[in-house]
């Protein structure tokens, strides 16, 4: 049932009616989520229930500071005496991602104590992976955040080992310091560190009676000490009082990340080190893991310092001269990769290190690198959580992946001898039986298989999600991976079993789809001010809406919407300025598009005036004779367009007119037409939607590129009219979206005049037209193109011809 009707004249031209039945437009459906306070829940209009956001591997990723699960604090001893900031103070918390800016409108946190918890909590939730409960490793955490807060080492290890259980002693070199004991109060280093100003720091080292070994930092955060419990939960972790300190050692660093003597007692001087503890408890042991049923499992014990649980396995190799030789798996150099995630590196250097946001990759552009990517926020789900449980970074090669080896050369290993070489990982295997769905991630830089290493992995039970690399991967300080020109990850987790071949489900992560490549190119060169880029996937978090004739709220697509670009050859060569979304073909819209550039005039009408009153002889000489003064100048200023001439190939400078855009509607809804399974359906929108839906068009983002200066002319029936509501939700989001443009709706119904001399418009009614413009930071309307009512039916012919009818 057609809301706007086309009515072919052959010597009048054509007429554009608002029909009341089209359905009105869900109001603010784009914009309403986008605005300040707005989310992407829909309440009401919502034509789907939306699903918590999920990583990479398909887990749910945390809107919430979570409870304490019970049994997750290791050492409740210490922690009991620990004060984290009040729940109510944390449920405040926004629900976004670490490091985000808070939304507009938003409330400001509360001064003091409070809200510097607040703050800190929010940003340990970037450095810090929730703690399983089982592992013992605090310093490697307290060293995570030191690199987060202080940056790379002061001080290089010598001789110390990777995977050594003196990771304390690392601690201390990294920051040029040693550890001293306390003599008496703590109370000296947190004045210390209140004194050394915002950014110092303090590490200590304690045991707790009848407890084990445990460090804990305060941090000076905002000129408030703080301090900070790494291994509990997320939304404990900062405390305002110490746990009882016994035994305990210190370390107190400056706001630039350099070791200082603590201000703790006479007895300052002594090297705590001349007492280290000689256990094993700061490292990434573990006591015991429960497989999935609770019962208890262990692990072989390995040699100290061994990757392996078993170094003495056995897998079949080549060398770098292609000669097939046979490995010990201790004869193969792997490192533990640092920071506070579980990985272990085949490679002689640290490439990558697990630290800050290393569950994050950025997503990049078709030849873009992650450098040129990383600042590129505001771009549709421009970041990926990948979900990692445990990391492997191995070199790959034509042969297979490289792995170097003990005696100063390399070997390769095929994906199955490489999966049985990560079988036997120790740590991997404790991971494997104590948290079901692991995830892996495997980041390689070379041409590595990784479908064949899942394949080989869930051969020998390791059942695990395999996440890897498609293209370069490299790594940022601030820990984000990513993978250059829009390569993205590959998933694969087992799949169907075909006797003894599995067949892993693949799955791709962190890819641009070819509409969003267009719309983050269109906005990043024309329109780089706008805060907000549309997300044209199904998956966008908030869609188009429309509503159908029954009054459903549809979701829709750019790419399914009906529509013809119209073109224009004024200047010299053909360029896109109008849009035509009636799904109609009318043949004189070509036309019409073809002459704007040329267009001088436009034609007014009489209140209550139909098309059909207006005589042929009147309007087919208003050029020469014009009783009635219907015609005035266009309501538009031509534009000065740079352009080069064809001929010559000289540049030259143009007088354009407006874009145009061309649909059935009436003031509180335009007309669409959306294909979809081989059928055409009607879909009402409003003004916000239409901009939404127009900016992500390649024909509007063509449109716009050849010209963005020239106003938007709106044929489309009454979107002046009745307040405007449809004028009005267009203008809003053109400028939420940074588009500065005059916006021209009509007051009424539209009819196109047809010329020898190129079409006229005319807006029934005495409606005329509201032009909308952006005038020193503030938006002025006004109306043209009617008559005055001091204008007297004498002086504009309007005794002559009364009308009947007004609407």
């Amino acid at each position: 049932m057609p809301l706007l009707v086309w009515t072919s004249a052959p010597l009048v031209g054509s007429s554009m009616s608002a029909i009341d039945d089209l359905p009105n437009a869900v109001p603010d459906s784009w914009l309403g989520p986008l605005g300040p306070g707005g989310s992407a829940a829909r309440g009401e209009n919502a034509s789907t229930s939306w699903a918590p956001e999920t990583s990479a591997m398909g887990q749910e990723t945390e809107l919430a500071i979570p409870s304490a699960p019970a049994g997750a604090e290791p050492a409740a001893d210490h922690q009991a005496a620990l004060s984290s900031a009040s729940s109510s103070e944390l449920a405040s918390l926004p629900d976004a991602t670490a490091g985000s800016t808070p939304r507009a409108g938003a409330p400001e946190p509360p001064a003091g104590p409070a809200a510097a918890s607040i703050a800190l909590e929010w940003e340990l939730r970037a450095v810090l992976p929730p703690h399983d409960g089982t592992a013992r490793d605090c310093i490697i955490r307290l060293d995570a955040l030191r690199w987060h807060f202080h940056g790379s080492a002061l001080a290089t290890r010598d001789d110390i080992a990777v995977g050594s259980p003196r990771l304390e002693l690392e601690l201390a070199m990294a920051v040029g310091g040693v550890w001293r004991p306390v003599r008496d109060s703590i109370s000296g280093a947190v004045r210390q560190v209140r004194e050394l100003g915002p950014g110092a720091m303090a590490f200590v080292l304690t045991k707790p009676p009848g407890g084990e070994p445990h460090g804990i930092a305060l941090r000076n955060h905002g000129g408030i000490p703080l301090w900070l419990e790494t291994q509990a939960p997320p939304g404990s972790r900062v405390r305002t009082v110490p746990p009882p300190l016994v035994d305990a050692r210190v370390l107190v660093v400056t706001p630039t990340g350099r070791a200082v003597a603590p201000a703790v007692g006479p007895s300052g001087s002594v090297d705590g080190l001349l007492h280290p503890n000689t256990g094993t408890s700061y490292g990434w042991h573990f006591r015991r893991a429960f497989g999935n049923a609770g019962r208890a499992s262990s692990v072989a014990p390995a040699p100290p310092g061994s990757i392996f649980s078993s170094p003495e396995q056995a897998v079949r190799a080549k060398a770098p001269d292609g000669r097939p030789i046979t490995l010990a798996l201790r004869d193969i150099a792997c490192q533990v990769m640092p920071g506070t995630g579980h990985g272990v590196a085949f490679t002689r250097d640290n490439s990558f290190q697990l630290t800050g946001h290393y569950h994050t990759a950025i997503k990049t552009l078709p030849g873009e690198t992650l450098h040129d990517a990383r600042r590129r926020t505001r771009r549709p789900k421009p970041q990926l959580q990948l979900g990692g449980d445990f990391h492997v970074h191995a070199e790959g090669t034509r042969s297979g992946f490289a792995v170097p080896l003990r005696n100063g050369t390399w070997a390769a290993l095929e994906p199955r001898e490489f999966a049985t070489v990560l079988s036997h990982i120790g740590r991997l295997q404790t991971l494997v039986h104590t948290k079901p769905d692991l995830n892996v991630v495997l980041l390689s830089s070379g041409d590595h298989d990784a479908k064949g290493t899942a394949r080989e992995l869930f051969k020998q039970g390791i059942n695990v999600s395999l996440l890897s690399n498609n293209g370069t991967v490299s790594q940022l300080l601030d820990g984000r991976f990513g993978v250059a020109g829009n390569r993205g990850w590959s998933t694969y987790k087992p799949g169907r079993q075909l006797w003894d071949w599995w067949k892993p489900q693949h799955g791709q992560l962190g890819v641009y789809s070819d509409d969003n490549i267009n719309n983050i190119t269109f906005f990043e060169a024309h329109l780089p001010t706008a805060t907000y880029i549309p997300d044209a996937d199904p998956d966008a978090e908030v869609p188009l809406q429309g509503r159908n004739k029954r009054g459903e709220v549809i979701d829709f697509f750019p790419h399914e919407v009906a529509r013809v670009g119209l073109t224009s050859s004024s200047t010299g060569r053909e360029r896109t300025n109008g849009l035509d979304l009636t799904a109609d073909h009318e043949e004189l819209l070509p036309d019409l598009a073809g002459n704007l550039d040329q267009m001088t005039h436009v034609i007014r009408t009489f209140p209550g005036e139909k098309p059909s009153a207006l005589r042929r002889i009147e309007w087919d000489k208003l050029h020469n004779h014009d009783p009635n003064r219907r015609l005035v100048e266009v309501p538009w200023q031509p534009v000065e367009l740079a352009t080069t001439d064809p001929k010559p190939g000289q540049p030259r400078n143009v007088r354009v007119g407006p874009n145009a855009i061309v649909a059935h509607g009436h003031s509180r809804a335009v007309r669409i037409t959306i294909e979809r399974g081989g059928n055409e359906r009607h879909l009402s929108i409003s003004g916000d939607t239409l901009i939404g839906l127009l900016v992500q068009l390649p024909e509007f983002q063509q449109m716009y590129a050849d010209n963005p200066h020239s106003p938007f002319l709106l044929l489309i029936c009454g979107t002046a009219q009745d307040g405007a509501p449809v004028l009005e939700g267009a203008v809003k989001a053109a400028r939420y979206l940074s588009l500065p443009n005059t916006f021209i709706g009509a007051g009424s119904d539209i009819v196109v005049y047809k010329q020898a001399s190129g079409p006229l418009l005319s807006v029934m009614d005495n409606a005329g037209f509201t032009i909308s413009s952006r005038v020193h930071g503030h938006e002025v309307k006004k109306a043209y193109g009617r008559y005055r009512e001091s204008q007297s039916a004498g002086d504009t012919g309007l005794k002559e011809h009364q009308y009947s009818g007004h609407r």
